[in-house]
């Protein structure tokens, strides 16, 4: 087993236990049962993952453990600063905030797509010096 795979696995678990329990909360009668259902949403989570994280990994220029670590992380981070911004430059609720979160969303995308190729090259080469 190497590096790639190793990641590439923990991340499957990591979006497909966040998928189940995100769709396990919205399928559960009550909120304070949805671990049953959270662990059943596991046999539709897991495989959306896997699916995302190989179409994520296709899409790197060359197969660097880290890269796609790189991206989720990039992800996270500009996704939760462009909810912020959300937050304070628009008034809450209504369709203005959810188009806002939409737009930074696909920002973070953009912006953890750009940091998991040439900004990882950079990093590494950096690194290395």
């Amino acid at each position: 087993m190497n590096w790639l795979a190793i990641e590439r696995g923990a991340w499957t678990l990591s979006v497909g236990g966040f998928l189940a329990v995100l769709l396990g909360a919205l399928v559960s009668p009550r909120p304070d049962g949805v671990g049953p259902y959270a662990v059943g949403s596991l046999a539709v989570g897991l495989p959306v993952a896997h699916w995302f994280v190989g179409r994520q990994l296709g899409d790197f220029p060359a197969a660097d453990a880290g890269r796609l670590t790189t991206f989720f992380l990039a992800l996270f981070a500009v996704s939760y600063v462009g909810f912020l911004a959300v937050e304070f430059a628009v008034a809450s609720g209504g369709t203005v905030v959810l188009l806002a979160r939409a737009g930074a969303v696909v920002v973070a995308l953009s912006v953890s797509r750009r940091a998991a190729t040439a900004g990882y090259d950079r990093f590494r080469v950096a690194l290395s010096e």
